[in-house]
Parts: structure tokens; sequence; C-alpha cells
């Protein structure tokens, strides 16, 4: 069973790459945008593969919805965006909260990691 008060996590990495996780019902769908050659500062950076799938794992979207509501209210938590920093947004029925995660925070590492675990590969 999804945690039903969170409806959509946005998250873009430090490289730029968006996770948009979204709860659709009883369905949990991923897309994933990465930062391409052409848009990256360098010229040369590319995200992978982008993909949009739904998500099987009830308690993989749990853990990242878990861990992005923690780092919402975290002292992990910085101003402005700077190269590195991590940006959060969820969303719930009635409201939209938003973070800048500090790019040495602990709570964005451990969320990237939980990001990482969703393998476009898999159907």
């Amino acid at each position: 069973m999804f945690m039903a008060q969170v409806k959509r996590i946005c998250y873009v990495d430090g490289s730029g790459n968006t996770y948009t996780l979204t709860l659709e019902g009883k369905k949990a769908k991923v897309k994933y945008e990465p930062m391409t050659p052409e848009t990256s500062s360098s010229g040369f950076y590319s995200g992978g593969e982008p993909f949009e799938k739904e998500m099987t794992d009830d308690e993989l979207f749990n853990q990242i919805a878990r861990i992005a509501m923690h780092a919402i209210r975290s002292s992990d938590r910085i101003s402005k965006r700077v190269m590195g920093s991590g940006l959060l947004i969820i969303e719930d029925a009635n409201s939209k909260r938003e973070a800048i995660l500090a790019s040495n925070s602990r709570i964005k590492e451990k969320l990237e990691e939980l990001l990482r675990k969703i393998d476009p590969e898999k159907p």
C-alpha cells in the first residue's frame, strides 16, 4: 500500500537529472528525464536514457516518500540552488512544499541512493 498523503515527488539532482514520481489511485509511476550533453553546462555530461514506467515496488515508493518528507523538514536545506545541490518538491492533495538540499547532505545522498534503485530495464 502506498503512502496516500503524497501525490507527487519531483527531485532534480545535483547534475540536473529529474525524477518525477506520481501516485494515481493505486498506481505509482516514475518518469526520469536525464540531463543531455546538449543541455549540460559542460556540453558532455549525459544522465543516461530517459524512461517512464509504473513502479511495482510499493515499499521503494514509500521509502522514497518517507525520506523526501524528512528532507523537507531537515536542517540540510539551503536557501539558494548551487551546483551539486538537489531540488525537492512534494505535493499532496492540499499543499506543495519545496526544499533545496545541500550538496553534502546525508539526506540528499540517501534520497539519491533510493532513486537509483528504480531500474529502467525492468518491466
